[in-house]
């Protein structure tokens, strides 16, 4: 039997957060890993950092208020901490992040890990 595949959501807006419900909660039942990582853009919520309070209170109060996470939901504020290990990531952040963010992973992606994309936009490249 293979390995389950280790899964992280690299976004945490309203639909990264959507995405992670449903991701989430299908885990255990598919073939995932249990823990399923989220990366987090770090800001300052009341004085707690979104990473925590998504960690302890299992909601993303500044983009999804009112729903809860799956616990195996675990949100990761380095991006390459929530990248490396991966073998499926999800990408749901803005379009015109995505370049940046690939940057960023350089080294640290399997060269068989997937990318799934979630995200509504085209990033037509750079300009002339």
């Amino acid at each position: 039997m293979a390995s389950p595949l280790r899964v992280s959501i690299l976004g945490c807006g309203n639909w990264g957060s959507a995405i992670a419900r449903i991701i989430g909660s299908n885990a255990t039942s598919l073939r995932f890993a249990n823990t399923v990582k989220m990366w987090v853009y770090e800001e300052n919520i009341n004085g707690r950092n979104l990473s925590d309070i998504i960690n302890t209170e299992h909601e993303n109060i500044k983009y999804l208020p009112g729903y809860k996470l799956p616990e195996n939901v675990v949100a990761v504020p380095k991006l390459r901490d929530a990248a490396e290990g991966a073998d499926l990531l999800v990408f749901v952040v803005p379009h015109q992040f995505i370049r940046s963010l690939c940057d960023d992973m350089k080294g640290c992606v399997s060269p068989k890990a997937r990318g799934i994309t979630l995200i509504k936009g085209i990033d037509e490249g750079p300009g002339d």
